[in-house]
């Protein structure tokens, strides 16, 4: 496997493994109450979850391919 190839295979393994987390986010929790901090900086970095300026602060929600990731899980 090329080095692109298992990226994307790690993106889709952490999607699989988080997908009851990020499930609840999409229900409306807060990520600071499902993922420790690290953990939400490393999904960050990754590109499964992204920044979203909402009306007072920011807020983590799910990337767009997370999403569609995450549809396929169901």
């Amino acid at each position: 496997m090329t080095e692109k190839e298992l990226e994307k295979k790690n993106f889709e393994n952490l999607i699989w493994f988080y997908q009851d987390e990020l499930k609840s986010l999409n229900e409306g929790k807060r990520a600071g109450d499902v993922f420790p901090k690290g953990l939400r900086r490393r999904l960050l970095n990754l590109g499964i979850l992204v920044y979203k300026k909402g009306r007072a602060e920011f807020k983590y929600i799910i990337s767009s391919a997370a999403m569609s990731l995450l549809q396929n899980t169901t």
